[in-house]
């Protein structure tokens, strides 16, 4: 069992509490038993509990805690010969192990795009084994070819089989329903929808689209009866992110290729887009493609998105659709440096903040509970060396997140490092 939480007092801190780009220069934060903050302010306006256990933030910045709205805590980059060898067993503990490294990273919330069954889910919530809040997708829906068909040229099946995680390869309009059923009975908040091909996937391409509306619109009706949190489609192609809008998909993840149209489907269904810079970067990385991590094939698909990626994005900026922090990290990765990203791409700095807290809270049903430092909310927060918004190459440096606090739980404090 967790050990009782304490009630703390954060002082000497530069509060940024994800409401304003203002930052509170003497800020206080207290939390109570309950793991809430109690008040965050300035230190002259807020009252200090005696009994509180008093932490020294001075030359820190403290925010609200990272959410990452698109992770695959099962996944990883490795060449074919180690994926197969990956059990059940092999694949759980890999989860676990990941999460533990996003949340010590500052990563306080996620929601698995893919591959983590719902047992980690709930492990992670009892305290049983340290990770984020997590809302998990279970396995994603994909038409036969998709790509998240595991099938290969040479009609091998490279996937680790897992009993709770049901198929999800499925054609037409009633077979997508029962395969959306079976991903909710199996515990999932989100359905994943496969609009179109992807990079890693061996027999599709990035442009083509995958689901037509009707089956699209399908999946979102099972996932709408059902009460669950939403849906969320990989989305590459032009046609593919328009199909999944006109269906009522609940965020865009990737997006590298939409359009004028696309991006106005957007505005005027309010849909966020997931862009995920990290794993562009990450299969582009000489040192993964030399140890045969990338494979060629996907390195040619993704040579052909980056620059797209980067332009089409900085628009979609420019015409005002909502833009949500998710990153495509799995163990390994270093989720927070996607802010830096989108903060280069045109996003700016405090808005990036904004889609790694406040717009990731509202598009997860939580803004009531995470995504800014204020009363009655739950103290996730981490505390950084320097100024997020004058400096935003410091999320690169994961030396730079040194404290970190989920549900008033202290989970990682590097201050005297």
């Amino acid at each position: 069992m967790p050990a009782p939480i304490r009630p703390v007092v954060l002082v000497g801190a530069r509060l940024l509490d994800g409401r304003s780009p203002d930052a509170i220069p003497d800020g206080v934060l207290v939390t109570d038993d309950q793991g809430r903050i109690v008040a965050a302010g300035a230190a002259s306006a807020t009252d200090i509990p005696k009994d509180a256990e008093r932490i020294d933030a001075s030359g820190l910045t403290v925010l609200p805690g990272i959410i990452d709205c698109h992770v695959h805590l099962a996944l990883h980059l490795e060449p074919v010969h180690d994926q197969v060898q990956r059990s059940a067993t092999d694949i759980v503990v890999r989860c676990l192990q990941a999460g533990r490294e996003f949340l010590e990273g500052g990563v306080t919330t996620i929601r698995d795009a893919g591959g983590a069954p719902a047992g980690v889910k709930r492990a992670f919530a009892s305290g049983a084994f340290p990770g984020p809040r997590t809302q998990v997708s279970c396995r994603p829906l994909s038409q036969t070819g998709g790509h998240a068909d595991d099938w290969t040229p040479s009609g091998a099946i490279v996937a680790t089989e897992m009993s709770d995680l049901p198929p999800g390869v499925a054609d037409g309009p009633d077979a997508v329903r029962r395969a959306t059923r079976l991903q909710i009975r199996a515990g999932a908040d989100w359905i994943k929808v496969m609009a179109t091909g992807g990079v890693l996937s061996a027999a599709d391409s990035p442009d083509a689209s995958q689901f037509t509306v009707d089956e699209i619109r399908a999946i979102v009706e099972e996932a709408q009866a059902a009460g669950i949190r939403g849906t969320l489609a990989h989305a590459e192609g032009t046609a593919g992110i328009k199909n999944a809008l006109r269906a009522g998909i609940s965020s865009i993840e990737h997006g590298d290729l939409i359009d004028d149209e696309g991006i106005d489907l957007m505005l005027e269904r309010d849909v966020p887009l997931v862009p995920t810079f990290n794993i562009n970067f990450a299969l582009m990385d000489e040192a993964r493609i030399a140890r045969g991590e990338v494979p060629p094939w996907a390195v040619e698909k993704m040579r052909y998105l980056f620059e797209h990626q980067q332009r089409n994005f900085r628009h979609a900026v420019e015409k005002g659709v909502r833009v949500v922090m998710g990153t495509d990290s799995f163990q390994g990765m270093y989720p927070p440096a996607e802010l830096a990203y989108m903060s280069q791409n045109g996003l700016g700095p405090f808005r990036a903040l904004q889609a790694a807290t406040s717009e990731a809270a509202r598009l997860l049903g939580l803004a009531d509970q995470i995504g800014t430092l204020e009363a009655g909310k739950q103290a996730d927060l981490i505390a950084i060396s320097g100024d997020p918004l004058a400096d935003p190459e410091l999320w690169r440096d994961p030396a730079r997140i040194v404290f970190v606090m989920q549900g008033g739980r202290v989970v990682a404090d590097r201050r005297g490092a």
